[in-house]
């Protein structure tokens, strides 16, 4: 370990672009630690590349695209009126220059079938860049052609190591095929004893099955997540759950992808988009899926919510972004504050984001190991914060 420790700072010390450090501290890490991984039966390079293939499964239902479009609109007129707070800022800022113009002039247009073409293909489109993939040029590495030998290593080190924490942590009563989810936007992943598995599906299980247990009881509940991202942990949360009402909070742009995936995924769902409910009004327990724009935060009633997620996001936003969304969290969480951000490198460690302590206990702070195989120095912890009026007996399976 210090022989990798003194390597890694010389990378990191090294003046190169910020893509070809990840891309050599991904080959060091890989040599020391794919010798454990080869002896799987389940790593097996030679099929990387299928899991590349072209799996794109055109949903066709001019209503999804109607919907999602005149929800958009709505919220970026009035997100454009909005404080600083809600606007894109800090670490998303650079992504939306660079990469959202044209999902965001489709929208805007609007054009029904330009926006189809880029969502049916999102996995592969510039429109999710951030919400999935490696630290690397996805689309130069892997979207490409051929994948050669060390991206494919890098690939499948990853996917196995991430594949093998979630099957620690969540035991026996859990098998590979509860990790099947729909090839809506032509998703890429591996494939494990004949199911296909979404790069990513792991953590976002994961992650949804805590949840879950953390909430199960008597009773409706709600459960709010700050960034969805594509949708992917809401989808097994309600694929999972029948007596959840699940929120999500997002930029516009990351809220119509949201409504794509879950849309398609839950034909028979009720699920409301912006400017289809007033949620001061509606009966949010009879929506399954309700997905808003950021801004619209402050209408939820306090002590309303059971659980209130997020993943990686606060600790990537402006100082005063984040203080207002954790204003929130505090306010409006009933049970518990549940969330997995950077302790290093971010404007605001996540030890030190503003949990009313009054109210809330931390139950436990515990590192996030799933992307140790691209970052051997990650700074990612997990918190979970419960009411201290709320008595919890246990979230044992």
């Amino acid at each position: 370990m210090k022989k990798l420790t003194r390597l890694l700072k010389r990378v990191i010390n090294k003046n190169y672009s910020s893509i070809i450090k990840e891309k050599i501290k991904g080959r060091i890490i890989s040599s020391i630690l794919a010798p454990d991984y080869m002896k799987e039966k389940r790593y097996r390079l030679e099929l990387v590349e299928q899991g590349f293939e072209n799996r794109k499964n055109d949903v066709i239902d001019d209503v999804i695209f109607e919907r999602i479009i005149a929800s958009y609109n709505k919220a970026k007129s009035i997100q454009l009126k909005s404080e600083s707070i809600y606007q894109v800022s800090n670490e998303w800022l650079p992504i939306y220059e660079s990469y959202m113009n044209e999902i965001i002039q489709a929208l805007t247009s609007p054009s029904i079938d330009k926006v189809s073409s880029i969502y049916n293909n999102f996995f592969r489109e510039s429109c999710s860049v951030g919400l999935h993939g490696l630290p690397v040029d996805m689309f130069k590495h892997y979207f490409e052609g051929k994948i050669n030998l060390e991206d494919r290593k890098l690939f499948l080190d990853d996917f196995i190591h991430r594949i093998k924490i979630w099957e620690t942590s969540l035991g026996h009563s859990f098998n590979i095929k509860q990790l099947d989810s729909p090839i809506i936007g032509n998703p890429y992943g591996y494939s494990i004893d004949d199911t296909f598995i979404k790069a990513g599906a792991d953590y976002l299980h994961y992650y949804a099955t805590m949840i879950s247990r953390l909430v199960r009881g008597n009773g409706h509940k709600f459960v709010l997540e700050l960034g969805a991202g594509y949708g992917g942990l809401p989808y097994y949360l309600i694929r999972d759950n029948s007596d959840i009402t699940y929120l999500d909070f997002d930029l516009p742009e990351n809220m119509a992808l949201t409504a794509f995936y879950l849309l398609s995924a839950f034909p028979e769902k009720k699920i409301a988009l912006y400017g289809e409910i007033d949620l001061i009004t509606a009966n949010l327990e009879e929506y399954d899926i309700v997905l808003m724009p950021n801004f619209e935060i402050s209408k939820i009633q306090k002590d309303s919510i059971d659980l209130v997620f997020n993943s990686y996001s606060l600790a990537e936003m402006s100082l005063e972004t984040i203080d207002n969304y954790l204003s929130h969290f505090n306010r409006i969480a009933k049970k518990f504050i549940f969330h997995v951000n950077h302790t290093k490198y971010s404007v605001v460690k996540a030890d030190d984001f503003k949990i009313d302590l009054n109210k809330f206990e931390l139950m436990y702070r515990a590192p996030a190991l799933w992307n140790m195989v691209r970052k051997i120095d990650m700074d990612e912890f997990e918190y979970l914060y419960k009411n201290k009026q709320y008595t919890f007996i246990s979230m044992d399976a």
